[in-house]
């Protein structure tokens, strides 16, 4: 049932105003991608003025198979690439792909934030401190299959912000070239061992190992808080 105050797209899609909070888990696995291999279709989702953070002449890639759970405004599964960049000499994250397994996720992220949503399908299997999980685009094609194994739970509970800046074609109506918006993740953290398969759209990460793996459990996420269109 829809909450008092939802929006609709241009194909009458419904979705939640801003700001979202959300209940969920993550997966992450972070690569180091040589500049020269990113592909065309991360490029051109950078915001104008912006350039990849980079070590060593390659780019920091992350990837994080999030479960939105509920209690939040909305439940749903998402994969994404989080792309570190520097934007008018401050730090972010621009998203240059991402698919959700929920209509209103993606009308309200292209609407609100420009954020380039596609819809998939998840199929996800956990136990314990085990995650095994496999994606597919709207075609039925694989998008990444991931195993995640948690390894060490550090002590505490932790606030990590989550500031992000996109093209501002993504969205539905505004005046600048750029969205910003500051969001925050605050959960329990976890050092863990990740292995992903890669596929169809993300096929230019297939065959690299993450430098590191992570999840973040029990996590509370703000998601356009304050946003600079």
């Amino acid at each position: 049932m829809q909450a008092d105050g939802w929006r609709h797209d241009d194909d009458g899609l419904a979705y939640p105003p801003e700001s979202w909070v959300l209940r969920g888990n993550f997966a992450v696995g972070v690569f180091l991608v040589p500049l020269r291999d990113l592909p065309t279709e991360v490029r051109t989702q950078l915001p104008v003025g912006s350039h990849p953070l980079a070590l060593a002449g390659c780019a920091v890639v992350g990837v994080a198979a999030v479960q939105y759970t509920p209690g939040g405004v909305l439940a749903y599964d998402e994969l994404l690439v989080a792309l570190p960049v520097v934007h008018r000499a401050r730090l972010a994250v621009t998203i240059p792909q991402i698919w959700v397994s929920s209509p209103a996720s993606r009308a309200g992220g292209r609407a609100l934030w420009g954020i380039p949503k596609e819809l998939m399908n998840a199929h996800r299997r956990s136990t314990g401190r085990r995650l095994q999980a496999l994606y597919r685009g709207g075609d039925r094609t694989i998008l990444a299959e991931t195993s995640v194994s948690v390894r060490r739970s550090i002590p505490g509970t932790w606030s990590l912000p989550l500031p992000t800046v996109q093209r501002a074609g993504e969205a539905a109506s505004h005046p600048s070239t750029f969205i910003r918006s500051s969001n925050s993740v605050r959960g329990r953290l976890h050092l863990a061992q990740t292995q992903w398969t890669f596929g169809s759209s993300l096929s230019w990460l297939q065959g690299r190992r993450p430098v590191l793996g992570a999840a973040i459990t029990q996590a509370r996420i703000v998601f356009g808080a304050r946003v600079e269109r």
